[in-house]
């Protein structure tokens, strides 16, 4: 059974590149041509996680948990998860540098990100690290991460207490409603090509940097999730579309934040605040002392205006 296993992660590990190169791929191909070939290798990875889970439930002897049942170590029990639809560790031993184990989380039933570590400092405590890339200026960031403190601890929580108690697959019943928004788009120059844009996918409290939109062979665009390389040289996908129905939302988004026409002022710290005070949603980028690049949506210009100019709004008197 164990050679079984074996041989199982090493083809998930292998169409898991496969998918990394689909998406390094995609400026040659059409969008429908991608997606299928992108809904094959999913459905690939699914049967593959589902045949890894029964190799696991049948050496450990332990049937799958869900979150209404309670942990056994109620001191390590995790907080009551929101966010974790499902959990699979692979235990590190003996650990690579620091990495005990690497983790493959699903959240809200959409968004699964791979990559995520538990790691052992000098103290002998563990604790979790999201998927990082290195930057051309030599620092590490996140790839995916939850935006709020508590959906950190959250993940921290869930994930650790599974760790400590050798439960390598667990699912959760999270009832919480799927939103997704794509923000903070950069569209690129001619010159890059067939790369015609990069933006932030955001589900629920989860945000993805860097998916991109690719134009196909066919002159279409369509969403690629981010793929970095690898030590090695080969490129690893870290954040995929859980399913068919993820997937389309996740497009339909990001088409929406490419196509939109944003318009941009470039106002003061007063100003700024004032948008705030009025509901006006902005993405803002300081550049100098008190002056800020402020971006805004075409149903908001008007109101910015009215902000920046109230006079010219001012009903003319009899």
């Amino acid at each position: 059974m164990m050679k079984e296993l074996t041989d199982l992660r090493i083809e998930l590990s292998k169409a898991l590149q496969q998918l990394a190169q689909l998406s390094d791929a995609a400026d040659s191909m059409s969008a429908e041509e991608y997606e299928k070939q992108y809904e094959a290798l999913s459905d690939r990875i699914g049967a593959l996680n589902q045949q890894i889970e029964e190799h696991l439930n049948a050496n450990s002897g332990q049937r799958e948990q869900r979150e209404k049942v309670p942990l056994k170590n109620t001191k390590d029990s995790a907080q009551s998860n929101r966010a974790i639809s499902q959990l699979i560790i692979t235990p590190l031993n003996p650990p690579r540098n620091s990495v005990v184990g690497i983790c493959s989380a699903t959240f809200y039933n959409a968004l699964t990100v791979n990559g995520i570590t538990i790691n052992v400092n000098r103290n002998n405590e563990i604790y979790v690290r999201m998927p990082q890339k290195r930057t051309q200026q030599g620092r590490y960031i996140d790839v995916a991460h939850p935006l709020t403190r508590e959906g950190r601890e959250n993940i921290n929580h869930t994930i650790l207490s599974a760790f400590r108690q050798g439960v390598n697959r667990q699912r959760f019943e999270v009832a919480v409603p799927l939103s997704v928004a794509a923000q903070n788009s950069v569209k690129y120059p001619p010159e890059y090509g067939n790369s015609l844009a990069r933006m932030d996918l955001v589900v629920n409290d989860m945000v993805v940097h860097n998916a991109k939109i690719i134009r196909g062979k066919n002159g279409e665009p369509h969403l690629v999730m981010p793929t970095y390389k690898s030590k090695d040289g080969e490129y690893v996908s870290i954040c995929n579309p859980a399913n068919k129905k993820a997937f389309a939302v996740f497009s339909e988004k990001a088409m929406e934040e490419f196509n939109t026409e944003y318009h941009y002022f470039t106002l003061d710290d007063s100003t700024v605040a004032e948008l705030s005070e009025n509901g006006v949603k902005a993405e803002v980028h300081q550049i100098a002392g008190d002056s800020n690049v402020v971006k805004v949506k075409p149903a908001d210009v008007e109101k910015v205006n009215a902000i920046i100019n109230p006079t010219q709004n001012l009903a003319p008197k009899a």
